[in-house]
């Protein structure tokens, strides 16, 4: 390709681009607006038609709709400005990511409008409906952006294909991450990679084309000029070479750090006089997010007890009739500060499970294999009792470890609460990992379960600990209920 053909494919990919990008703003924009509308229109509704018939505080008056919906139109645009301002039009965000935004944007939004309403003295704008608004809408705006952004990703407006340079650990856990979030739009097209034993192999259904050299012609096959580039191991003047040919080649450009595999956004950039240094954080060693996550489990995990406790009556009488032994199993495990505690479950596994498991795994080769590999057995466990597989299939034979929390023995996000054992030959983790209580549920789960291999495990309970807020907790919560609905990678 000559020069100038060159040139001219890079003037169309640019404005293909700029006219996807446009076309993409403007639905979302005019979608969050209507969400707004809609919002307040079900708010007005539920005020004067819903609310007087239970509270007799709110009377059932006229409200003249016509005038409250012009003001609210333009106040409306106030929810844009600051979607605008949290980057929610420009940067990509998972579901969850972006539900946490959408959550903060929303109150901030109402929040203003409350406040804009309070100092002009509007005595007759019903505070009621702006809350009202408020909350109805943190209802339909994740949805709402789900399904316009799917429609966005279909019809090749919101899709962005990425070339990345290099096949490394970190690279295919990028890939698998952006193939789980369909809503951000990204699409790896191709892996690009020097070493010649890599080139022509596929990694999760994506293809090395050839080595980084060829990074041209690929952005021209493709039409891509969105590159990430995963090879920090390369020598400082190759990879400054690297950069300043993508600088001149792309539109958007990453460059992953070589600890990208286990620390992400539990780093932040400081400037050391003309330095540039990462922080690491390690979120949960701090006193208050200690006293703060606390407060959250105790209370949380007391509610829990109260609502379940018919739960609790009707599974301890299942366990008694399916088989012998006591209703709930006691095990030690490792806690905070390496301490050993007593772990407690509903009993799921028959008295004499350790001898049922060793002779199952010694006359099955492969079941030992994944056995070493998961310390879990996937198709069949010959120590499970019949209402354990129940119990076991739905977590609720965890259930009982909501007393562990009340003991402050445990939390209900955390690291797996570990066996001796497992933590022997991993001495540098549990340095780390033994400065919180373990968990009920935690990343581990939401990322698989037993489908996860335990050196992985590892490395996302390390990830936790560095990250840790209380909004991740609650979002881990929540992918938790849905997990246990759906019993996904449990054995």
């Amino acid at each position: 390709m000559s020069k100038q053909q060159k040139t001219q494919a890079k003037g169309s990919l640019e404005q293909i681009g700029t006219e996807k990008k446009f076309a993409s703003l403007l639905i979302l924009i005019m979608s969050d607006f209507m969400v707004v509308l809609i919002s307040f229109s079900l708010a007005y509704l539920a005020r004067n038609e819903i609310l007087p018939q239970f509270f007799k505080i709110y009377v059932n008056i006229d409200l003249t709709p016509i005038r409250y919906f012009h003001k609210f139109f333009y106040l409306g645009g106030i929810w844009i400005a600051i979607f605008a301002y949290e980057k929610l039009y420009t940067k990509r965000f998972s579901f969850w990511k972006e539900f946490q935004v959408l959550v903060k944007s929303t109150s901030i939004a109402s929040l203003i409008v409350m406040i804009m309403v309070f100092m002009a003295k509007e005595v007759e704008f019903s505070r009621s409906i702006i809350v009202l608004t408020w909350s109805i809408s943190l209802a339909i705006f994740p949805l709402s952006r789900f399904i316009v952004k799917s429609f966005l990703v279909k019809a090749n407006l919101w899709k962005k294909k990425l070339i990345i340079l290099g096949v490394q650990k970190t690279s295919l856990l990028i890939l698998k991450s952006i193939q789980n979030s369909k809503t951000m739009g990204y699409e790896v097209v191709s892996f690009l990679d020097d070493d010649p034993n890599k080139i022509g192999k596929s990694y999760l259904g994506v293809k090395v084309q050839g080595p980084i050299s060829q990074l041209e012609d690929i952005i021209n096959t493709y039409r891509s000029r969105d590159i990430m580039i995963t090879t920090p191991h390369l020598p400082s003047k190759r990879l400054s070479e690297l950069l300043y040919k993508c600088e001149s080649l792309s539109d958007s450009m990453w460059l992953i750090p070589r600890s990208g595999d286990f620390i992400t956004e539990g780093v932040e950039i400081e400037i050391l006089g003309e330095v540039l240094a990462l922080y690491i954080k390690k979120n949960l060693a701090k006193p208050w997010n200690i006293l703060l996550k606390t407060a959250f489990d105790m209370c949380f995990s007391l509610i829990l007890l109260i609502l379940l406790l018919p739960l609790f009556l009707i599974i301890s009488l299942a366990i008694k009739l399916d088989s012998k032994g006591p209703v709930i199993f006691i095990q030690k495990r490792l806690g905070r500060d390496k301490k050993l505690f007593d772990l407690y479950k509903f009993r799921s596994m028959y008295t004499n499970s350790e001898g049922r498991l060793h002779e199952f795994i010694n006359n099955n080769l492969k079941e030992k294999q994944t056995w070493e590999k998961y310390k879990k057995l996937k198709n069949f466990d010959p120590r499970i009792t019949q209402i354990g597989k129940v119990i076991r299939k739905y977590s609720l034979d965890e259930l009982p470890q909501l007393f562990n929390i009340l003991l402050g023995k445990m939390s209900l996000v955390g690291p797996r609460p570990y066996l001796p054992e497992e933590l022997r030959e991993k001495r540098s983790f549990l340095s780390l990992i033994s400065k919180v209580k373990p968990g009920i549920t935690g990343m581990w789960q939401t990322s698989g379960r037993s489908e996860v291999p335990f050196e992985q495990r590892i490395t996302i309970d390390e990830y936790y600990i560095r990250n840790w807020s209380l909004w991740l907790d609650i979002i881990i919560l929540l992918k938790t209920i849905k997990i246990w609905f759906l019993s996904t990678g449990a054995y």
